[in-house]
C-alpha cells in the first residue's frame, strides 16, 4: 500500500506516502483518518511523504473527504522533499482550506510536529 496511517496520538494522525498515490488508495485511508477525526472531535494531519513518485492517473474529483473532515482538521503539515512542495501544497489546497497547511523538508520532522501542536 502506498498510502497508510502510522500512528494516531496526541491528536495528530501521522500518514505516510511512499511511491505513486493513485486515488482508490488515498480514498480509503481518507476514510481512516476521518473515522480517526470523529472520534476525537479534531484532530491534526502530519503527511510523510517518503520516496514519493507523484500521483498516477485516475479520476481524482472526489471532494467528499474535504467537505466532511476539514471542519475537524486543525492543521495540516508535509513532510517531503523540496521538489514536491510546490505539487503537494496544490494537491493539499493550501490557501483554500480553512486550515493552514505548511511544507517542511524531509529531515525536519521534529519541527513539522511541533508546529502541528502550536
Amino acid at each position: 500500500m502506498n498510502v497508510q496511517i502510522l500512528d494516531a496520538i496526541n491528536g495528530v494522525i501521522t500518514v505516510e506516502i511512499t511511491g505513486k498515490l493513485n486515488p482508490d488508495e488515498l480514498a480509503a485511508n481518507q476514510k481512516e483518518v476521518l473515522a480517526q477525526l470523529r472520534e476525537w472531535g479534531s484532530g491534526s494531519i502530519l503527511c510523510i511523504c517518503e520516496n514519493f513518485e507523484g500521483w498516477t492517473g485516475g479520476d481524482w474529483s472526489d471532494l467528499s473527504f474535504q467537505l466532511e473532515a476539514d471542519p475537524l482538521i486543525r492543521k495540516m503539515a508535509v513532510i517531503g522533499e523540496r521538489e514536491w512542495e510546490e505539487l503537494a501544497m496544490a494537491f493539499a489546497a493550501s490557501g483554500v482550506r480553512p486550515f493552514p497547511i505548511a511544507f517542511f523538508d524531509s529531515d525536519h520532522l521534529v519541527e513539522a510536529r511541533v508546529w502541528l501542536q502550536g
